[in-house]
């Protein structure tokens, strides 16, 4: 009888503690993406200029859109990802992450690359061109 009493207690303080971590957490237990963290919302217009803008300013030239890393990471996927960063930070790629990422590039560069990209993007583009690109980013996170 002791045995059975053991397991049976085993079982509601098992239970009880995942009831417990369920209602603490607010999350569901079990399968889930955890691709993005954060809604993504696209303006269409602004990502079609953003893609020209990618294009003409060499964008492509290190990042990908097709999941693939090049010598910077891939712009498929990124919005609304977690990002690890080089300082050991942990980021989401919001509009306000993407944004920071082109005009002050150095600042959070993300664990697993360079330092490479040109730090001047703040100067040569314009705040639309800059919110541009961030839509074109967007529109590839899925």
């Amino acid at each position: 009888m002791r045995s059975w009493a053991e397991g049976a207690l085993a079982l509601v303080v098992l239970v009880g503690l995942g009831a417990a971590l369920l209602l603490f957490s607010g999350e569901t237990l079990g399968e889930g993406s955890t691709a993005t963290t954060a809604p993504i919302t696209v303006d269409p217009d602004a990502a079609v200029r953003g893609e020209i803008i990618a294009n003409r300013t060499g964008c492509l030239a290190c990042h990908t859109i097709n999941g693939t890393p090049g010598s910077g990471p891939t712009w498929r996927g990124l919005a609304g990802s977690s990002r690890p960063l080089q300082s050991g930070e942990v980021v989401t790629a919001d509009d306000v992450y993407l944004t920071n990422s082109i005009v002050a590039p150095g600042s959070e560069v993300v664990a697993g690359f360079d330092n490479l990209m040109p730090p001047n993007y703040g100067e040569t583009l314009t705040e639309q061109e800059v919110g541009d690109l961030v839509e074109y980013i967007k529109s590839l996170a899925s």
